[in-house]
């Protein structure tokens, strides 16, 4: 009875997060022993325009997990284990989401965002760093909006990565139609997440609320480009309230397109002029091990000969031994190894892989 008490809340539009924390601390099931005035009163809301909601209510709610069930849409609570835990973190994280599709813990989301206006050069960059970004294993989250979202989210399938796409109505509404052949391949190859209930129509107001989330899922927000007004600049408002890394690029200071973006640089979001900026911000030492493995091939016979013989940590003799190679030979290999950062020597003449 619970998740149909939940669904209910989440059918009413005026219940979010902060009135569900009273509701549920009253008890769910106190709360729906109440008739809809009584309901109303408790929640000190006096408008009559919130009546219908409160009267069809639970009548309401088994319409949507009918249509959840047909749709195999996952309606994921804030106290299940398989909410995204990064969301959870936010003060207003929604007490519910509905998904489609299949989200991945595994993996640190990074959202790319932009205007719905981008100019040529900078549909440029963001393929170029949402290419690179997505090379490391980092997922995408972003809005499904035309422009750099769109972008960002169709470069990370094409190079089959992770995404995320945040929307402003029900997961089952496609919008804009524009994207719908992304919407259907998000749908298989990442996933797509509402607080709205199913079927619900994505009004202009939805969106600002929607950003929330989107920041919320991420370890961070890369804002591409976004004039002075612009709804990126309300995800970097929530990236900075919620405690998330604030990336963007610098643009041309009498260029209006790129005007928040140069507001964002004096509040202090941090510049970046190559996607490992970001990586290595994301991942750490891992991004290393990653770049390693990328350019491994680019080694010489002789460096990775070596690379074979050092698991984790060998020392200088025992490696002469090994490779039989005259030990300033094997001094000079193991010297273009740590230029090339796949080694550290340590005390001792050890030499550990990184």
């Amino acid at each position: 009875m619970d998740l149909i008490y939940k669904l209910a809340l989440s059918y009413n539009e005026y219940i979010g997060p902060k009135r569900y924390k009273e509701i549920k601390n009253y008890g769910l099931n106190d709360f729906f022993s109440l008739n809809y005035q009584e309901q109303m009163q408790f929640l000190k809301i006096k408008t009559e325009k919130a009546i219908p909601f409160f009267k069809n209510m639970l009548i309401e709610a088994e319409k949507i997990e009918k249509i959840c069930k047909k749709e195999s849409i996952k309606v994921i609570e804030i106290e299940s284990e398989t909410y995204p835990p990064l969301l959870r973190e936010i003060e207003d994280a929604p007490f519910l989401i509905y998904m489609l599709g299949d989200f991945n813990y595994s993996i640190k989301p990074l959202a790319v965002v932009g205007t719905r206006n981008p100019t040529e050069d900078a549909k440029l960059i963001n393929e170029y760093f949402t290419r690179e970004i997505v090379s490391y294993g980092i997922g995408i989250v972003s809005g499904l909006a035309k422009g750099h979202d769109g972008i960002a989210q169709k470069i990370a399938i094409e190079n089959d990565g992770w995404t995320v796409a945040v929307v402003g109505g029900g997961v089952d509404v496609i919008y804009p139609l524009s994207n719908a052949s992304l919407y259907h391949q998000i749908k298989k190859k990442g996933c797509i997440i509402s607080e709205y209930t199913p079927g619900t129509y994505p009004l202009k107001q939805n969106f600002p609320l929607r950003n929330r989330i989107i920041s919320g899922l991420s370890c961070g927000v890369f804002v591409i480009q976004a004039p002075e007004k612009s709804g990126s600049l309300i995800t970097a408002q929530y990236a900075e309230l919620q405690g998330r890394e604030l990336y963007t690029i610098p643009g041309n200071v009498i260029d209006p397109s790129y005007s928040g973006n140069n507001h964002l640089i004096q509040r202090g979001a941090k510049i970046v002029v190559s996607p490992e900026e970001i990586v290595f911000d994301i991942l750490g030492k891992k991004a290393q091990k990653i770049i390693n493995k990328k350019e491994e091939h680019l080694l010489s016979q002789e460096e990775k000969q070596l690379l074979s013989l050092i698991n984790k940590e060998a020392h200088f003799d025992e490696i002469v031994i090994k490779s039989k190679m005259l030990p300033e030979r094997l001094n000079h290999i193991l010297t273009l190894l740590e230029l090339k950062g796949y080694l550290e020597e340590c005390a001792g003449g050890f030499y550990r892989r990184l």
